[in-house]
């Protein structure tokens, strides 16, 4: 079995069944001056029906969107094939290398971005984007955590974002606030209970509750160590705060260098207080615990709030509150946070289809990703997008997350349900504001030829360290010696060329290479 089939969405699904400024302008041609407004008034396309691609637990939004942008500009959806995500590069690179396409538009994990870019067979956007009027405006509008990694390579941009992934700090208020617990905290660490802001703050809370609360049946965390390949993303939570780096700009290892070794170790202490399992704790289970008040705190990815309130009584749904991931104290006592933007999804266009039907293709992935149409679609439970534009946060986001989605009825077998996700506006700002303080501060994936291999090097020696086989600093050493052979395996001058793109973006966000 493929380890990448095993992701969250899959879940995600079942619960809907059942329920860059700057540089970016640099890129945009002179005649973005004669642009073509939109909506444009009048249909720009005759009538063009395109085939696409998606994984399969991204859901629906392409087929209720489009009659919309059939009636605004003249294209709408003929017909999907979806896949399994871990079947990316199995799926989609074959038919990128075909004369003929079957697909028309692709909708992908972001992790496979380079892979895809590097064949040379997407067909870049910049020109695209120039035709149309508020182009600067949307560019600027993608987070740069995503626009920066997941829609340019080389200097061109080749993707428009779809969904934005990221990790933060799920927290069940009702603990914190628990006068008798706040009493023994205060007592035992000479501090106020609070939501931890540091990971060494976490692991003291992680295991207060889980010393004060298993005779419930109730732990501090539940920490994803399974599949390895996902794993590792939740140490680089704790390792990237602490200025751990995935290489260094000539493409040697930084894994296992600095705090690296100190971040496991402290990874590895959370999990031990973990409950039953902990060492070898799948997201699926994770998902399952959170669902069912078992765990006080989980860093995962922002939708698990999403998908867990549909699944609870009123209690433990609005019991749910986020925060940013905790971090690691600087000298001048502030505090550096970073959250891994884990999978998120970006969509292209083969080069080699009819020109027309590129037009169309990029009219409707372009109109699609805008907040004209976002800003509704991500707040659907039978989309299968978190936000990843600026206006996906805040108070009047938060509000869409309380009413049907108007771009669609309830008249098939995809979409049953159009009530909103959260019942409480509170509920639901929190979790935008929580989702946003880590978008600030989010760190990307790999997403360069060769990605799935270095996180499967990673993770499984991160699982030894964690089972006791090798220590935290063994582990870290055999992945780094491991990555070196997969970078030379792969061409090493390739690696670092494609390597500098995030390098790139890192430097823009202000992160140190």
């Amino acid at each position: 079995m493929n380890p990448w089939h095993s992701t969250r969405r899959v879940f995600l699904k079942g619960v809907a069944a059942g329920a860059g400024a700057a540089a970016a302008s640099q890129l945009l041609p002179a005649t973005a001056q004669a642009a073509t407004p939109v909506p444009p008034g009048k249909k720009l396309f005759k009538d063009i029906e395109l085939t696409y691609f998606q994984d399969s637990n991204w859901l629906h939004s392409p087929l209720w969107l489009s009659p919309h942008l059939k009636k605004e500009a003249g294209v709408g959806i003929k017909s999907r094939e979806m896949y399994d995500g871990g079947d990316a590069v199995a799926k989609i690179l074959p038919q990128l290398l075909s004369r003929k396409p079957r697909f028309d538009w692709v909708q992908y994990p972001s992790l496979f971005f380079g892979a895809f870019a590097e064949t040379g067979q997407l067909e870049p956007l910049d020109d695209y984007l120039a035709k149309y009027e508020g182009t600067q405006d949307y560019l600027d509008w993608v987070m740069p955590a995503y626009r920066e990694f997941y829609t340019q390579w080389g200097g061109k941009t080749y993707g428009i974002m779809l969904d934005g992934d990221i990790h933060i700090l799920h927290y069940r208020q009702s603990y914190f606030d628990d006068p008798g617990l706040q009493k023994k905290f205060s007592a035992r660490f000479q501090r106020e209970l609070a939501v931890p802001k540091t990971w060494p703050e976490f692991l003291e809370t992680t295991q207060f509750f889980t010393e004060e609360l298993k005779s419930k049946n109730v732990y501090g965390t539940s920490m994803v160590v399974n599949p390895p390949n996902f794993g590792w993303g939740f140490w680089m939570d704790i390792a990237a705060s602490a200025g751990v780096n995935y290489f260094d700009t000539n493409m040697n290892p930084t894994i296992n260098q600095g705090k690296a070794a100190e971040a496991l170790d402290i990874y590895k202490e959370i999990i031990k207080f973990g409950p039953p399992g902990a060492e070898s704790m799948d997201i699926g289970t994770s998902i399952q615990r959170w669902q069912s008040g078992s765990d006080v705190m989980s860093v995962w990815w922002i939708d698990l709030s999403e998908f867990t309130v549909q699944q609870q009584g009123p209690e433990l749904a609005e019991d749910q509150r986020g925060a940013i991931v905790p971090g690691w104290k600087n000298d001048d006592g502030s505090i550096t946070n970073r959250a891994i933007s884990l999978w998120c999804r970006t969509a292209s266009i083969p080069k080699n289809i009819p020109q027309d039907v590129k037009e169309a293709a990029f009219y409707f992935i372009y109109r699609m990703s805008h907040p004209d149409y976002s800003n509704d679609m991500v707040a659907d439970e039978y989309c299968g997008s978190d936000p990843y534009g600026k206006s996906h946060y805040g108070e009047k986001a938060a509000q869409l997350y309380l009413t049907p989605n108007p771009q669609r009825g309830t008249d098939n077998d995809l979409w049953k349900t159009n009530a909103g996700i959260f019942k409480n506006f509170d509920t639901a700002k929190n979790h935008l504001d929580a989702g946003l303080a880590n978008v600030e501060v989010g760190y990307p994936q790999f997403f360069w030829e060769g990605a799935p291999e270095y996180a499967d090097a990673l993770g499984r020696n991160i699982s030894k360290a964690i089972s006791g086989t090798l220590s935290s600093q063994q582990a870290l050493d055999e992945a780094a010696e491991e990555w070196v052979k997969i970078s030379q395996k792969l061409g090493l001058d390739s690696q670092k060329r494609q390597y500098q793109n995030f390098v790139e973006g890192a430097r823009k966000l202000g992160y140190k290479i």
